[in-house]
């Protein structure tokens, strides 16, 4: 799409078709960016993921590797059918930030539109010259390119609206949490107890194995959470999966599918997953594949030094663990194979940086 005049009705037509509901999103990329993932980063910002704000190294590693932001790009791209992406000032991308864009598309197959108001960029025109594709030079033409419908395949029934979770990032302060699901449902008395000890209200969750297909009103909240606080798939997908399994950080594995999700147990049955956690799960699932895996029938093992990534990203959705009660009988005798506290902020879960991705 030409605006050679930078008019701003090119501008206001593609904002507007902007429908992720549809598969269909706009990236307006950052003015003056330089960080080589940051054109990467935009495109997780179009589909309501955010990036993690602080963390320690190992938490955060993925968002500069290069490689890395683009496959996460990538594996949300193919889990949420994304089939259209429409990108703004497109005459300003650097040349490498082409070379990803055409990789992705590529890729995922996603019907790509650029809105350039003014020259090409000589990447581009190369790369155009390259490549079967449509041109646009006037307002009506550039209104029927960006509102095609996205060439992806129809969400299943019953889909969990992941475009609609907002999330509330940043977390304000004091705003309520939910302690680590386990095989009981706590009680009245160890929610207020637990909200004492950490200042804020907890809400309720189902137990282990206890979650129905669709959620109720604390479920869909924390639902919210997991889709838009956590950018990187493997976390986000572990840490629902430690939730509905309750199954520790140390054991806990991704399915090779979606749908099914692993026992606590081995001798238990395998349950299918909610609706608010299949695209999670399936993300993580299309990551996997995206590092090579795709041919292994082995579950997504969670890799320790992603193990960092998930506990930050449990701290991001406001989940804690469960506070063992000290006990009056032995107060002081500690061995080697006594039972130790889990650490209230402690969060769940895990993958690592790459091979070559988008």
């Amino acid at each position: 799409m030409h605006d050679s005049h930078d008019d701003y009705a090119f501008m206001a037509a593609a904002l507007a078709a902007h429908t992720p509901a549809l598969g269909r999103i706009t990236v307006h990329p950052t003015p003056v960016a330089s960080a080589p993932a940051s054109l990467a980063h935009d495109l997780l910002r179009s589909i309501g993921k955010h990036l993690p704000l602080a963390g320690s190294e190992d938490g955060t590693y993925w968002t500069t590797n290069l490689e890395t932001a683009w496959r996460v790009v990538a594996a949300w791209m193919l889990a949420l059918r994304i089939g259209h992406v429409i990108v703004t000032r497109a005459h300003r991308i650097s040349s490498r930030h082409f070379e990803y864009l055409f990789a992705l598309r590529e890729l995922t197959g996603v019907q790509l539109t650029l809105l350039c108001h003014g020259p090409l960029p000589p990447a581009l025109a190369a790369a155009l010259a390259a490549l079967p594709h449509e041109e646009a030079h006037n307002l009506a033409a550039a209104r029927r390119a960006v509102a095609a419908p996205a060439p992806a395949p129809r969400p299943p029934a019953g889909r969990f609206a992941w475009w609609e979770a907002d999330g509330q990032f940043p977390p304000h302060e004091g705003e309520p949490c939910f302690l680590l699901p386990a095989r009981r449902a706590p009680g009245r008395g160890e929610i207020e107890a637990a909200g004492c000890r950490l200042g804020r209200a907890v809400l309720p969750l189902p137990a282990v194995g206890r979650f129905p297909s669709e959620p109720d009103e604390p479920t869909a909240l924390l639902a919210r959470r997991l889709h838009a606080r956590i950018a990187h798939p493997v976390h986000a997908a572990a840490l629902a999966v430690r939730i509905l399994t309750g199954c520790p950080a140390a054991q806990l594995q991704l399915p090779a599918a979606h749908e099914a999700l692993p026992a606590r147990s081995n001798r238990g049955p395998k349950r299918p997953a909610p609706s608010w956690a299949v695209d999670l799960i399936e993300a993580a699932r299309r990551f996997g594949q995206l590092e090579g895996r795709q041919h292994s029938a082995r579950p997504l093992r969670l890799r320790p030094w992603d193990q960092a990534g998930v506990t930050e990203a449990a701290h991001a959705c406001g989940v804690v663990e469960h506070q063992a009660p000290r006990s009056r009988r032995h107060p002081a005798a500690r061995t080697p194979s006594s039972p130790r506290p889990a650490a209230a902020h402690r969060g769940a879960g895990s993958t690592p940086a790459p091979n070559r991705a988008a």
